[in-house]
């Protein structure tokens, strides 16, 4: 990695002697938000970026940065070039404690000062809109841990930075419960209350691309909400809260027009499946100004999904995956989808809403073969638009319908 002189370091209150012997700055243990602060503005008066010895820093307090965004711990200036923010290391799967690689724990008092509108753990210095302000953030090796999911609070809010790319981050909201009663794989935590939101991507237009690589959420309202475009997810994962996935729920300001790619991605054991939003599409030009609604291409590869009642919050599955405009997201979606503990995937899984929704994605079961028998073919449920090389009738069928798995030859007769 670069030469650590070229960074601002920071050790937390746990952190090992040597580390705290080399930092820059040393973390109390209380109110760790204002001597990060401290570090990133120094990282904007030397030129240099920043990084975090292993350790837990605590955060304690949301602060008005008198830019008109939210309240949030700390906030990271337009500077005009990339800053990058480099935790030392990074626990991997459900993170079982506080004591492994870079944490960010934000204590249940912080929480309870929050209201009704929602703060920030991290974002970028606000602005009218968030395209060309000078906000670039290079984000790895990080976790964000909230005491509990029960208040509105986004982890990392970057709906005011240009690009970014993020790897290796961890966002947790149900911490106590994590430690007190072992939330996690098996345990699922409490309903997240709305408006607890683990990740906000970005203001629509993107300054070129945007990466996501390993970047997981548990237990959140809405774990990542997807948004901007030219932006690229690769095995990232969002589990056990209300929804996983949204993509386009969240106001942008800019075109919402280009890709959205994710592969290898996953949706488990949340309430709901995906949200598809409105804040999908461009910007009528001027003077006309008026936001137009669709055609956004979205394309999911190798989507994984569990659905289990018994291993969700609340106990209960809801949604299937659903638009708010039906018809209005367009692109391409294959996924297998696993209905319990230790099971093979299920072939009969109905995944949109029967209320137009989807009808502009071309959406693939991968447990489904492109050729069989007519008994396989009517085992399955079916895809709008799907086609199969149907072995009894010889020839190739389509389906019109699949909520009364009704096909048709390329003659438009039924079959």
């Amino acid at each position: 990695m670069e030469r650590l002189n070229s960074f601002i370091s920071i050790a937390a209150v746990n952190s090992t002697d040597e580390f705290k012997a080399s930092a820059d700055f040393v973390c109390l243990g209380e109110h760790d938000e204002l001597i990060i602060q401290q570090a990133i503005d120094s990282c904007i008066e030397q030129g240099k970026n920043l990084y975090l010895y292993n350790g837990r820093y605590q955060i304690d307090g949301f602060y008005d940065f008198g830019d008109g965004g939210p309240l949030t711990a700390f906030r990271f200036p337009n500077a005009h070039r990339e800053i990058i923010v480099r935790g030392q290391n990074h626990e991997y799967g459900f993170q079982k404690s506080f004591d492994n690689g870079v944490v960010l724990y934000v204590s249940e008092e912080a929480l309870n000062t929050i209201g009704d509108t929602p703060v920030d753990v991290l974002r970028s210095t606000w602005t009218p809109k968030g395209i060309q302000n000078g906000s670039n953030l290079n984000l790895e090796n990080l976790a964000v841990v909230l005491a509990n999911n029960q208040h509105p609070i986004r982890c990392i809010d970057l709906r005011r930075t240009d690009r970014v790319e993020v790897k290796n981050v961890s966002l947790i909201s149900y911490g106590d419960e994590m430690i007190n009663n072992r939330a996690g794989l098996h345990i699922p935590p409490s309903v997240p209350a709305v408006g607890c939101i683990g990740l906000t991507m970005t203001d629509g237009s993107n300054y070129n691309y945007s990466n996501y690589t390993n970047v997981h959420t548990w237990g959140f309202d809405e774990g990542i909400q997807v948004g901007g475009e030219h932006v690229v997810c690769v095995n990232c994962g969002a589990t056990i809260g209300r929804y996983g996935f949204t993509f386009g729920n969240y106001e942008a300001n800019c075109g919402c027009n280009h890709p959205i790619t994710l592969i290898n991605c996953l949706d488990e054991r949340n309430i709901h499946l995906p949200l598809f939003g409105r804040f999908c599409g461009d910007n009528a030009p001027a003077p006309d100004n008026r936001r137009l609604v669709g055609e956004q291409e979205v394309t999911l590869i190798g989507f994984n999904i569990e659905r289990l009642a018994c291993r969700t919050p609340g106990g209960e599955v809801g949604d299937l995956m659903r638009e708010v405009v039906p018809g209005s997201w367009k692109g391409n979606i294959d996924f297998t989808a696993q209905p319990a503990w230790n099971q093979v995937n299920e072939k009969n899984f109905p995944v949109w809403e029967n209320d137009g929704s989807g009808v502009g994605i071309k959406t693939r079961n991968n447990c489904h073969k492109t050729v069989c028998d007519t008994a396989e073919r009517l085992s399955y449920f079916p895809m709008l638009g799907q086609q199969i090389f149907d072995t009894d009738l010889n020839k190739m069928v389509v389906c019109i319908d699949p909520q009364n798995k009704t096909w048709v030859d390329f003659n438009g007769n039924r079959v």
